[in-house]
């Protein structure tokens, strides 16, 4: 069977819950046999999914440009006009413009006649129109998917009267009436739509599934690691797509009506929450926001109760499912466990604020209770798998079978006659082959490329050996490597030397970066900030980050320029004064500076800068050997953790450096190579910045394009070699603390 998806364009990274329900769709009606693409908003390309995989099917030149024709390049704008003149909220027009938009629905035409679709689904009834003209013209079935009840969502969460929705709702119904198929998520909106007057024959419901292989694995104790986290401390957990308001009331209600119940019972007690635009207007000290997560199944692992205490809004909460399928106790408000017809052994739903902390609080003194209810969740959301659920759409579509019924009714006809589950469905590993050899794991940073532009500096740093005879890296070997790592996903550029200030063409290269759509950092002294502000503030660089090794007489003593301080201060001041470009003040402690750490931190404090630190490297003349040395760096390092949950976090691996310098820890494992790689002026790709280490180049950029090394053996190789045995390059920085953080292993060799 071949199937068109017709949705929102904003499916990957796949980080809230429309885009996993998509994107899952997607995937396992492609495992069991079905070809299925998805149109969005994208005018240059659609996805087509085969046996779990995808890929990005670009549009013909011609009918790409037939879209830039002037009457179908203004019809997003009157179909913008139209959805403001119904009535539809205005951050919302993009779910609806699709049954005003001819441009939609030339691309839904295309992709039908092209891939020769059977069924065009819309998920969401804005995407139906573009579905029925498809069916009707060139053949097939079409359907809605109802993810909510559209019109009762924005009386219900937006406060609409009727007379506010009743354009709204008649457009929808008129679609509701026209596809062969209806799908609802749950039978409460099945109800509201067949009240509504829609047949109610025509209404399948579908629940949402959930990927049970995946959430059943154990883990989390890494993300508690990561959090600082020990295992007695009380964590709970809450996660969605934060700015969609039934997601923000829920933040506010753990915030101002729970949270104070839960910390009289547990002072210690920890709420993670994790989802895009965090309303942070909410924070607690108790309240760590998470932003979006890669490895969702590891977070919620990582509590020990999930909470769902979401007031409003339509359709099922997909996060019930996941947290069964985790196998965790959840507490819950109705509404937020709405479309879900679990038993009470399952879960705990509570409306009444005291009675949902008492609930949570009774769970967290009893493990055996936890335990028990986990169990109990786990067997009953195996139903609930994509696979079956699935099969049963592609059995709609191909038979009829179903049509009309309940899926939840059928599971419990079938857990009442005391049958299994249906095998569930396992998705493919779609990590890229270059991590295969890693655990699940969050990503430390976005792709990173440390380029070392130059070598060269207008300072004499007594503990680096890059300030003599200088060399660039040319302009045009820039710009090859900058495609090329946009190739291979690169998304954060970082400028260093040398000083990158001296380069020629250093600012070209910035703003080529930038219109490539990386985000750019520059490392520097921080000395010609002045003489090159001009150019600076020109290029568009995103943020600076300049070294400061002390107050003024040491930090010039260890830089070997007396003013150098004065003028790097000068800089930094115009920064924050005519920019705003970002600031990051670097230390690198030492036996001479680590006296001024916690003063240099509160220069930065005082000068609203970011700021990191970490022990020299690679001078054993200024390790931190001496006993007084290690009690200064260690008060330091207690100092800051104080004051900092960023640097308690670390407070441990900063503690370890000292067996570092003192010669105990020589063999390092680092993400070298997969979440960051460094390039030198001459060409030679490296796992990190540690320019002049011993073994460490992997090849030629100059020689062999970085796309094509990226994918070869030899440098998938280093990198397994990196996480398995290790490096003795001899550096300790924060690279060691974000194997340690995305991996929860220990970065020594085990």
């Amino acid at each position: 069977m071949r199937i068109a998806l017709v949705t929102r364009g904003d499916l990957f990274p796949t980080n809230h819950g429309a885009a996993v329900k998509i994107v899952r769709t997607a995937q396992v009606l492609s495992l069991l046999g079905c070809t299925v693409c998805i149109v969005t908003d994208d005018r240059d390309a659609y996805w087509r999914f085969e046996k779990g995989v995808h890929e990005r099917v670009p549009y013909s030149p011609r009918f790409r440009a037939m879209q830039e024709w002037p009457g179908m390049n203004a019809s997003g704008r009157w179909a913008e006009a139209m959805c403001q003149r119904i009535g539809y909220p205005a951050e919302e027009t993009f779910l609806y413009k699709p049954q005003f938009d001819p441009q939609w629905w030339a691309r839904v035409l295309y992709v039908g006649r092209r891939e020769k679709i059977q069924v065009y689904q819309a998920e969401f009834p804005g995407y139906g129109l573009p579905c029925i003209l498809a069916a009707k013209l060139l053949g097939g079935q079409s359907a809605i998917v109802q993810h909510n009840v559209e019109w009762d969502r924005l009386q219900d969460v937006l406060g609409l009267g009727d007379a506010e929705v009743e354009d709204i709702r008649a457009l929808e119904i008129w679609a509701l009436e026209r596809v062969d198929h209806v799908i609802a998520v749950s039978v409460d909106d099945k109800v509201r739509m067949t009240d509504a007057g829609v047949d109610g024959s025509r209404i399948t419901v579908l629940p949402h599934g959930v990927d049970t292989l995946s959430f059943a694995r154990k883990a989390g104790r890494m993300q508690r690691y990561a959090q600082g986290l020990d295992d007695d401390t009380p964590v709970l957990f809450f996660h969605g797509t934060l700015h969609y308001w039934p997601n923000t009331q829920a933040v506010r209600i753990i915030a101002e009506e729970l949270l104070p119940g839960l910390l009289r019972a547990h002072p210690d007690l920890v709420v993670l929450i994790a989802g895009m635009n965090p309303p942070t207007y909410y924070s607690h000290p108790s309240i760590r926001f998470l932003g979006p997560v890669v490895d969702l199944a590891g977070w919620i692992q990582a509590a020990d109760v999930c909470l769902c205490p979401v007031p409003s809004g339509g359709g099922t909460r997909m996060k019930i499912l996941e947290y069964f399928a985790a196998g965790k106790p959840t507490v819950s408000y109705s509404k937020g466990a709405e479309g879900i017809q679990a038993p009470a052994e399952v879960h705990v739903i509570e409306d009444e604020p005291k009675r949902f902390v008492q609930a949570v609080v009774d769970l967290l003194a009893s493990k055996a209770e936890r335990v028990r209810m986990g169990q109990a969740a786990r067997e009953f959301v195996a139903w609930y798998d994509w696979g079956p659920i699935q099969q049963a759409l592609i059995d709609l579509y191909s038979t009829g079978a179903g049509k009309g019924q309940d899926y939840n009714a059928w599971i419990r006809e079938q857990r009442a006659l005391g049958r299994p589950p249906l095998q569930p469905v396992a998705l493919p590993d779609t990590r890229a082959s270059i991590e295969r050899h890693l655990p699940p794991r969050e990503p430390s940073k976005p792709r990173t490329l440390l380029l070392l532009i130059n070598r060269g500096c207008n300072l004499t740093c007594s503990f680096c050996d890059l300030w003599d005879n200088p060399q660039n890296m040319p302009l045009n070997r820039v710009l090859q490597l900058l495609d090329e790592a946009l190739k291979i996903g690169t998304k954060t550029l970082v400028i260093t030397g040398g000083e990158p200030f001296m380069h020629p063409d250093l600012f070209t290269v910035v703003k080529a970066a930038k219109e490539l759509g990386l985000a750019v950092n520059i490392t520097t002294n921080g000395t010609l900030i002045e003489k090159k502000w001009d150019q600076l503030v020109d290029s568009g660089v995103d943020s600076l980050s300049v070294s400061l090794d002390g107050l003024a007489e040491t930090h010039e003593r260890l830089r070997g320029q007396v003013g150098c301080f004065k003028r790097s201060m000068k800089g930094i001041q115009k920064l924050r004064s005519s920019s705003e470009i970002g600031l990051s003040i670097y230390f690198t402690a030492n036996r001479e500076n680590v006296h001024e750490l916690v003063p240099v931190y509160e220069l930065a404090q005082e000068l609203g800068a970011g700021f990191d630190f970490w022990p020299v490297n690679d001078a054993p003349e200024l390790a931190l050997t001496e006993p007084a040395d290690q009690a200064a760096w260690k008060e330091a390092v207690a100092t800051l953790a104080a004051r900092e949950q960023r640097i308690a976090e670390r407070k441990h691996f900063d503690e370890q450096s000292l067996s570092y310098h003192a010669g105990h820890v020589e063999t390092v494992r680092c993400l070298g190579l997969v979440d960051q790689y460094g390039v030198t002026f001459e060409g030679e790709l490296l796992p990190c910045c540690v320019w002049g280490g011993e073994g460490l180049s992997v090849g030629n950029v100059f020689e062999t394009p970085l796309a094509e090394l990226w994918d070869s053996a030899e440098v998938q190789a280093a990198r397994e070699g990196l996480y398995h045995q290790g490096c003795d390059a001899g550096c300790f920085n924060h690279s060691l603390y974000e194997f340690t953080r995305s991996t929860g292993e220990s970065f020594l060799v085990p």
